[in-house]
């Protein structure tokens, strides 16, 4: 049997939103945890964009659970990108949004790798 194990994003409530909103209307996936998990899978930028409008007292939190490979992967990513998971997930929605379109409030800036 497969261990499962879970994992915590805390997001903006502005990407909270967004998450399920873009996830339905693209008919991509059925909850914000699969739409962080497509979007590690099939998003690779060159760099993370730092959403600076974050706030953990408003944040909201997102638990998603992974099996043993799927969490070697986000371990590897997070490594790459040199920052922990929690902050690998919110970046990597930030930046995916802010890549397709989606504005921001204040401007970003980039995480150096």
């Amino acid at each position: 049997m497969k261990k499962q194990y879970q994992i915590w994003a805390l997001l903006t409530p502005e990407m909270h939103k967004k998450l399920k909103e873009y996830a339905v209307e693209n008919q991509i996936a059925s909850t914000r945890a699969k739409m962080i998990m497509y979007i590690l899978y099939n998003f690779h930028p060159d760099q993370l964009l730092e959403d600076y409008t974050f706030q953990s007292k408003t944040g909201k939190m997102v638990n998603i659970k992974v099996s043993d490979a799927e969490l070697e992967y986000i371990k590897s990513l997070a490594q790459r990108y040199n920052v922990t998971i929690s902050r690998l997930l919110r970046n990597m929605v930030y930046t995916y949004f802010r890549s397709i379109g989606g504005n921001s409030k204040k401007e970003s800036k980039t995480v150096k790798e």
